[in-house]
């Protein structure tokens, strides 16, 4: 096996530092499992009902209430759910807790948006993994290194940004893969990219082409197949090889056809919708919505969600799943312009 990207064989700034997490979902998961594999155990921190506690548990990990754990460490990331962190620091028992730690997040959106305000004796560092928790974890047990955002607060001390590049490291992000960023700039172009193309742009525009192949008459198996399956195979191209190296590599009628009539899909009324979709984001409105919708219950939330999943594009995917289980992966082989 190769050597794991995070896997300490020296020292660094972390060494000798307790380190806490508070959240065991996905990317807390992760975390804990490369920091523990490169050399750091950290201590969990979950409240008493929490239902991961038994999972933290299970993978071996010492569980403590959030304040107990905090208290007890040097450096706490925070991986709970965003629109969780100002509940999360108004019920500590006091802000006096924090002084003189460091506290890593995963995402700039409470800190950049003043959901939470760093005391003044307290490092606030970004260390953003880009991609899931799942993908972190993959790519560290496949020795494969994966890109971060790092960065801190303006206020933040001397150390502070060493400590998240160690941290970085520590869970799969060589300094090679690091990239420097604000929190205000993390927090506003990843909700961007989510909302505008990599979750809610894409999804829409599969659900558009699904449902207007289905409704001009195909089945919608055949539907999913020309709009949805062949998707990861193109999207594989275009991170391996650019935009213009995908066209290259697909049939001249799909290149040809697809460059005639991306601007006019995509045209200037899109754009100024894009533009309306980063003001909502860069005003703050967005994450004052989120709170919102927490604070009520999450109600819409769950509409949407239930919605989501009652649509005829996922209910296709739904029967189409284990038919197409072993379906075979493009291969890169196809000579550039080839059918």
């Amino acid at each position: 096996m190769r050597k794991k990207p995070g896997k300490k064989t020296g020292t660094d700034i972390l060494s000798g530092i307790k380190v806490a997490l508070l959240g065991y979902g996905s990317q807390g998961r992760a975390q804990a499992l490369n920091l523990r594999d490169s050399g750091i155990v950290p201590v969990i921190g979950l409240p008493s009902g929490s239902g991961s506690r038994k999972r933290a548990l299970a993978d071996g990990f010492k569980v403590k209430t959030p304040s107990a754990a905090i208290k007890d460490a040097g450096v706490i990331a925070v991986l709970i759910p965003d629109h969780k962190h100002k509940e999360l620091f108004e019920n500590l028992p006091s802000r006096k807790i924090l002084s003189g730690k460091s506290l890593i997040f995963a995402h700039g959106l409470s800190v950049a948006f003043g959901l939470i305000e760093p005391p003044a004796d307290c490092d606030f560092i970004l260390v953003a993994p880009h991609g899931p928790g799942v993908l972190l974890r993959e790519k560290y047990l496949n020795g494969e290194p994966f890109s971060t955002f790092v960065g801190s607060t303006d206020n933040a001390s001397r150390k502070a940004r060493a400590i998240g590049k160690a941290y970085a490291g520590r869970i799969g992000s060589p300094e090679s893969s690091q990239f420097k960023s604000s929190f205000r700039d993390e927090a506003v172009g990843d909700i961007f990219g989510e909302q505008a193309t990599l979750c809610g742009g894409l999804i829409g525009l599969l659900e558009s082409g699904f449902e207007t192949l289905v409704e001009k008459g195909l089945s919608p198996e055949s539907a999913y197949l020309e709009c949805v399956f062949q998707m990861d195979l193109l999207i594989d191209l275009v991170k391996k090889h650019g935009p213009a190296g995908m066209f290259n590599r697909i049939s001249v009628t799909a290149a040809y056809g697809s460059l005639r009539k991306k601007d006019f899909l995509f045209d200037k009324q899109f754009r100024i919708r894009l533009n309306k979709l980063y003001k909502d984001i860069d005003s703050g409105e967005f994450s004052k919505s989120l709170i919102r919708e927490y604070e009520s219950g999450m109600r819409n939330f769950s509409r949407q969600m239930k919605t989501a999943l009652e649509s005829p594009l996922q209910k296709t995917h739904n029967s189409m799943a284990a038919k197409l289980k072993n379906r075979s992966r493009y291969s890169d082989r196809r000579k550039p312009g080839g059918e």
